[in-house]
């Protein structure tokens, strides 16, 4: 028996989704194109290299719509130029390392924006400073040392020789090497240190006609270079990336130029401890491990109020900050 209401539904459904189809089709656009230029939104400039992913979404048949993407960069004048045959719907996003993801949708009827901005992402970093101030010599002093002891009168026996060493990760001074990142080599000389480091970290130098200013607010990424197990001094480094004992951490060393050589009795023993004293800036943020941003430093400089660092740094807080972004 012939049901009229089955019949009815099928007219009101094909019907739906002839006027469905009829609309889509009615919105598409031919010889579509996405011309743009991906910004920054601060500074208005152009962003090369940008990652631009678009999808044209088009009308297929009555009941099915299909997409096609495209995945291009920016060129170096930040311009983007996309063609699609047809569409009714435009689907972007635009990203760049370092800046926030740009995502919309857009009719194919409208007009693409002329001018894509993008929005830098707020600064991530856990940089801790330590920098010296005067000539102070306490426990809370960065400071690796090679101590020397031998008791009086006892002058043909051995001395006793202890290497202290510095651990980074918890801003102390150890004897434990295997908990300390970087010491002194017994065989330094005053006029040519040797840094020892921990043997799953490592030791990489920067050297003075590598810079033009300052080491601390100069080379914001970590060079991807091979790091030494051991290092010998030539007088001609401004300062060392050093890789921590972790694997992951990295910090940036200047060590003082000299080394201090303090002599003293604890009882019967004559002490005589040759070392030197350490600045540094550890990057924390493992996620961010191999940038330390220079306008951080900067405003961490200015915040120590670096008196001491400011003759071996060039005068550090006279730096134009606007030469450090």
């Amino acid at each position: 028996m012939f049901d009229l209401r089955q019949f009815f539904r099928l007219i009101i459904g094909t019907g739906i989704f002839a006027i469905f189809f009829l609309y889509s089709c009615s919105r598409e656009v031919y010889n579509l194109s996405v011309n743009t230029v991906i910004a920054d939104s601060k500074t208005k400039q152009p962003i090369p290299g940008a990652y631009f992913d678009v999808t044209c979404t088009y009308q297929e048949n009555i009941d099915q719509s299909l997409y096609e993407e495209q995945k291009v960069q920016s060129d170096a004048f930040g311009k983007v130029a996309i063609l699609f045959n047809k569409g009714y719907r435009i689907d972007f996003k635009a990203s760049c390392p370092g800046y926030l993801n740009y995502k919309k949708s857009f009719s194919a009827r409208k007009r693409f924006p002329d001018t894509l901005y993008l929005e830098k992402e707020p600064e991530k970093t856990d940089l801790v400073l330590s920098v010296l101030s005067g000539y102070n010599l306490d426990k809370s002093t960065p400071y690796i040392r090679i101590k020397k002891s031998n008791k009086k009168n006892q002058k043909h026996k051995k001395q006793q020789e202890e290497i202290v060493g510095f651990d980074f990760l918890n801003n102390k001074a150890t004897t434990d090497l295997d908990k300390a990142d970087i010491w002194l080599d017994p065989k330094s000389e005053n006029g040519s240190l040797i840094f020892d480091v921990n043997s799953n970290g490592g030791i990489y130098p920067v050297f003075k006609n590598d810079l033009s200013q300052s080491f601390f607010l100069e080379i914001e990424y970590v060079p991807q270079l091979k790091y030494f197990s051991s290092y010998k001094t030539t007088g001609m480094e401004k300062g060392y990336f050093i890789l921590c004992r972790d694997g992951k951490r990295i910090v940036k060393l200047i060590p003082e130029d000299y080394l201090c050589v303090v002599e003293y009795n604890r009882g019967d023993e004559k002490i005589t401890e040759s070392g030197i004293r350490l600045n540094y800036i550890i990057q924390k943020d493992t996620v961010n491990s191999n940038k330390f941003p220079l306008v951080v430093i900067y405003e961490l400089l200015n915040k120590a109020q670096t008196t001491s660092m400011n003759s071996q740094e060039n005068n550090l807080s006279d730096a134009d900050v606007s030469t450090l972004r």
